[in-house]
């Protein structure tokens, strides 16, 4: 199975930029063990700007997801937890709801691009979508199937690179 790690796509420098997010709650407790801990639900102030597109996708400070994005999900019947996290522009009134998506993660696993080369063997994943954690980022990994079905619905903000996933040495 092809795997892809979501990146940052041209349209996500028009999303909904978070201000004052730090503190709100710990983002080290965006996990399968540690999801009790998040509010269920946040609001966040975002900077007032003419040129905000609420994108289905945000990748900063943490990933968000659009409700759209969430139902895809869970049409792969994945496990996928979530907190409600609502958007607010207060200059302009607008609001979006957004989800905090916790899913399985792994540090058995290291990504690689597929121009890279590297030994070990490639490992096949039952699943089609879940976190890739290494020393530096979680990395989100979905399957071919689950980005089909999201570019086909016309998802913004979805940047792709297509990876290798190998058990960790």
């Amino acid at each position: 199975m092809k795997y892809f790690e979501i990146q940052d796509a041209p349209e996500l420098k028009y999303a909904p930029r978070l201000e004052q997010w730090y503190g709100k709650f710990d983002v080290r407790d965006i996990g399968i063990s540690t999801f009790p801990k998040l509010p269920k639900r946040q609001l966040f102030i975002i900077e007032p700007s003419e040129k905000t597109i609420y994108t289905d996708f945000i990748l900063f400070p943490f990933l968000l997801l659009s409700f759209k994005v969430i139902n895809v999900i869970k049409m792969y019947r994945e496990i996928c937890f979530y907190r409600d996290v609502i958007l607010l522009d207060q200059i302009s009134g607008k609001s979006e709801l957004y989800h905090l998506p916790v899913f399985d993660e792994t540090n058995k696993l290291f990504v690689r691009e597929k121009r890279e080369t590297r030994s070990g063997e490639e490992v096949y994943v039952d699943k089609h979508i879940f976190w890739v954690r290494d020393s530096l980022k979680r990395h989100t990994i979905i399957s071919l199937d689950l980005a089909e079905s999201l570019i086909r619905r016309g998802v913004t903000g979805l940047g792709i690179r297509e990876v290798d996933l190998f058990m960790s040495e």
